[in-house]
This record gives structure tokens, sequence and C-alpha cells, in this order.
């Protein structure tokens, strides 16, 4: 009987200033040679704790307890010395800045090279082969400062390619990536894994892509615990009502499926986990949300016109001109590296143009002082941390209403109440840095939310949330726009974009290419779609093979 590559046996760990609740509970499960493992969980249940352990970060950088045994190849980690056991298990954080150290692409994936002892000729050849299995050739020789969130997030997953562990983990790897770099990463993961026998595990929110690539899954609840580890296929169907109550992602195409068997339309004896499955059914498919309402309101509340902006002589954003009215949902599409976060921080104020003008309310933006800014305009990062000032969850919320002299009355009550709603009650002492990259997210929400903004902008927000946090924040951000609130959102998730948007932009290498309407967007030809690096939301999908005529069904 061959060793397993991993072996985790009775892992409990605790944080120093929670020692009776733990965050990983009674973890026992193997990892085999060249096997594939999904790990989901609802956000802040300890899935990327459990990275720590596997790679040797814990218990050494652990500020609190951990018992138990974690074995790699049969040896303890416990027994390898400090940073050894990351050469063999590999791991890209949710975070990809924390990883970073270095000044360039190139000189950052040589790092870990030279650490590992790699010869000069033999590395020039990795960093070129794993720059080429992210796309990130062409970057080779930038300054990491001027790279977007999803390179980064490419990047830092070149490093961990480079030097070919025998064990790859990857925390919400496509989280960052436009759709159509997702779908090839994990294409690029199957046919690497087939030529290098690796070992994988992936801890992922958005399941789409990968329910080819990966058949076993481990399922956690909020208490850490593991109660399911075995086929996803049948973890699903075993666990679909429990799966909802914790707030767990599933396939795009069973949550189509689970709503159509609550309309009463259909009901499945196995649910299906991809579109082409479910389109192979004998169903009628009309559309499961109500429709969105349009609003008229055309008042102009932001214009910029002729915009550009540079950095480190890298022309980022290129004489753009945008319109923006009160009452709207705009989502804002496009590559990895188009340019959408650079362009939300100059309508957002933070960043200035290097050329052109902005105006908010007919007055220049420049004219604005700060703190009247930020009462009309709020911005939520990509990194959440960015924007994170306080010492406390509590006073991270409280921050913007106590410059505005609220009562300490109204304050808690308002506080609380947002928390509540973003489900972070009984987090108020945290420091933000302490909580999870999910909890992280949510807070960097709250900050914003708590506010009555004209124009909130907000950059990737859903990004490490599981669906209940998900759908708790679209929810929040619907109640804002039914308000009166601008909302624009920077997002790689169609699905949002087809419920909750009215309008698109699509950007591509600094400029906005289309502006229109959703259901416009869907109706381009796919090659247009996969030039922007845009995908059909799945009931647009499930609509056209239905459409097609599949010619075979389910008896």
């Amino acid at each position: 009987m061959s060793i397993p590559r991993i072996r985790v046996s009775q892992l409990k760990l605790f944080y120093e200033d929670d020692q009776k609740q733990p965050i990983l509970d009674e973890l026992n499960f193997e990892l085999k040679d060249h096997e594939n493992l999904l790990i989901l969980g609802p956000s802040g249940c300890g899935k990327s704790t459990l990275t720590h352990c596997l790679n040797g970060l814990y218990p050494r950088e652990l500020d609190g307890a951990m018992q138990g045994d974690i074995s790699i190849n049969g040896v303890s980690a416990n027994n390898f010395a400090s940073g050894e056991l990351s050469l063999q298990v590999g791991v890209v954080f949710q975070d990809p800045e924390t990883q970073f150290c270095m000044l360039t692409v190139a000189d950052e994936v040589a790092f870990g090279l030279e650490n590992k002892g790699i010869a000069t000729t033999e590395m020039d050849v990795r960093i070129h082969e794993a720059l080429g299995l992210v796309n990130m050739t062409a970057y080779k020789e930038r300054v990491i400062s001027t790279l977007s969130g999803g390179q980064k997030q490419k990047l830092a997953l070149a490093c961990i390619l480079a030097l070919e562990p025998e064990i790859l983990v990857l925390d919400e790897p496509t989280a960052n990536l436009d759709p159509k770099a997702a779908k090839e990463f994990i294409q690029t993961l199957d046919q690497l894994q087939q030529k290098k026998q690796f070992s994988l595990i992936v801890i992922e929110h958005q399941l789409d892509g990968w329910v080819s690539l990966i058949k076993r899954s481990i399922m956690m609840n909020t208490n850490g615990q593991i109660f399911f580890d075995g086929i996803l296929h049948d973890g699903i169907n075993q666990h679909r009502d429990r799966l909802e109550k914790l707030g767990i992602w599933i396939p795009r195409a069973t949550k189509i499926a689970l709503a159509i068997e609550k309309q009463g339309a259909y009901f499945f004896n196995t649910l299906p986990l991809t579109i082409n499955e479910l389109a192979s059914y004998p169903i009628s498919y009309n559309g499961l949300d109500k429709k969105k309402t349009v609003k008229a309101d055309k008042r102009l509340l932001l214009k910029a016109r002729d915009i550009s902006w540079s950095k480190r002589n890298t022309s980022i954003i290129k004489q753009t001109n945008i319109d923006l009215y009160h009452g709207q949902f705009v989502a804002v599409l496009g590559a990895n590296g188009s340019g959408k976060s650079s362009l939300s921080k100059l309508l957002a104020g933070i960043q200035k143009p290097s050329r052109g003008t902005i105006h908010l309310d007919d007055r220049p933006m420049k004219n604005w002082k700060e703190k009247d800014l930020r009462k009309k305009i709020g911005y939520v990062f990509q990194n959440p941390e960015h924007q994170f000032i306080a010492d406390s969850v509590f006073d991270e919320v409280a921050f913007s209403l106590r410059l505005q002299e609220y009562s300490e009355r109204e304050i808690n009550n308002r506080v609380e109440k947002i928390l509540n709603q973003c489900q972070l009650t009984g987090f108020d002492d945290y420091h933000p840095y302490t909580l999870s990259q999910g909890q992280k997210r949510r807070l960097s929400v709250a900050t914003m939310i708590v506010d009555d903004q004209s124009l909130l902008i907000l950059d990737e927000p859903t990004f490490g949330q599981d669906a209940h946090s998900t759908k708790q924040l679209l929810h929040l951000l619907v109640e804002r726009y039914n308000q009166g609130t601008s909302i624009v959102m920077i997002t790689h998730d169609m699905d949002i974009v087809h419920h909750y948007a009215d309008r698109v932009l699509v950007m591509e290498k600094g400029h906005i290419v289309l502006d229109t309407t959703p259901e416009q967007l869907w109706n381009y030809p796919v090659g247009k779609l996969n030039q922007w690096q845009l995908e059909l939301p799945k009931e647009v999908e499930l609509k056209q093979l239905q459409q097609k005529d599949v010619g075979y069904v389910h008896t």
C-alpha cells in the first residue's frame, strides 16, 4: 500500500484570542499520489487556515495552538526545517500580494528557483515556461506594482509552477481571473498535471470549470469540521439542502436545477453539474428571476472627458469618456489588465488623471475637498486591506460616522445593524487583519454602505465570498440602488451582471470599447466575447443550448 502524499490526523487549531473554539476541529483526511481534491466550505470555516498548516507556516508562525499531526510523504511536518516543506507543498494564497518580495515579474519567479538551488541555465527555461503557462510571458520585465489584480494572481501561480512541487495547493486560484483566463488556467492545470504528475488541492467558491477536473471533495461546516469526504457529485446530491443552508457554492447548473425543482417544473433524480448536462433534460426553461427594473433617471452624476493615466511610463487608461447617471447599476467588464481598477480609482477621485477632466455634480473633481468627496463617493478596493485604518471591526465601520459627528447612540445602532447584515456580528472587537479573506471583504463593503453616498464603486466585491454572503451583499447593494444610489461594480461574474446590472461597460487595453445593456451584450458573436475575455451567463448559455435542440434527452 503506497504512502499518501498528505495525511492529516486529528488536526485541531486554536487562535490565541480564543482557546475555547477551534478554527479547525478534528480534521482527518488523506491525499493520494496524483489525486485531485476540492475543499468546499462557507467563508470563515478555516479553509485558508488549513493551507497554512499544510505548507508549514503553522504552527511555526501561529499565535495559538495546534494539535494533531500532518505528514507529507510519510514524514511529519514537524520534522521539516523552516521553509523546507514549502518546496514540496507549493501554496498559492488567496491574496497573491502577500507572496511577493521582488520588484519585477522575472525576478519574482527566479527568487524561489534560486532558493531551491536551480542552475542559471535551467532557471531561464523554467521562468519562460512558467510564465507561458499563465500567459504572462509578455510581462516578464514588468514591475509587479503595475500589474492588475488578475495578473498578480497569474504571477503567483507561475512562481509555484516553476518550482515543480509534488503537491500543489491553490486557494481561490481563479477568483481574480477573467472568465476566459479562468477556463484556460483550469485546462492548463489539467495538461500540466498529466505531464508533471503532481497532487492537487483546490480551495474554491466558484465551482464551474473545476467539476470536470476534480471528482473528490471535502465539505466543511462553519465550525471547521468535515461533514463529507467523497465524490463531489455524490456530496452535492446527498447534502443539497445542507449546502444551501451553509451558503456553500454549488455549480451554476446545479443551482438552476434546484430552482427548477422549486418551481415544480421538474424533479431531478441526480442533480446535473454542468450546463450541457442540464440542457439534456426535457425541461422548458423561461428564466428563474424577476426582470430587472431599468430606471429612466437621466440626471448626470459624473462626467469624465478625455481622461488618461500612466504609471511608471506604462499607459494604463487612454483618452476615455464616460457619463454616469443617478440611479444606475453599471457593471465594468474586461480582461485582466484592461484597466478596470485603474479607471474606477480615477472615477472615485482616488487617483488623479494624467490628462483630461472629471466633474462630479457639475463641479470639477479637483475642486472637491477630500472630506466632502468621500460623502458623495464610496469605494471598495480589490484588496480590502488597502482601506483598513482602525484597530477593531467596530471602529472601522464607525470611522466615517464619527467624522460626521453622529451621536454614539446613533453610531452604535448603525454599526451593529450593518455588521449583522454583513454577517460580522460578534467580530466587533477583532482586528480587521485577523479576519478571514471573505470576512475582510464583507468588512470593506460594510465601511462603505454604512454611509449614504450618491455613488458606490466596488472592485470585485464578491471575491472570496460564499454563496450566502454574496447573496447578502448583493441584497444590500440592491437596497441602496432602489434608494437612488448609483452602483459601479467591477466583476468577472457574468451571472451577477445578468441579474443585477442595467448597463455594461466593456474595457480593452485602457479603452471603453462597448457601452450597452447586458441583454445586448449576450447577443454579440462568441468570437467578440472571447476577444474581451467574457463568457455567457449560465442561464443564457442554457437557453441557447435548448434552442439548438440538442437531439437527446434523459429518460
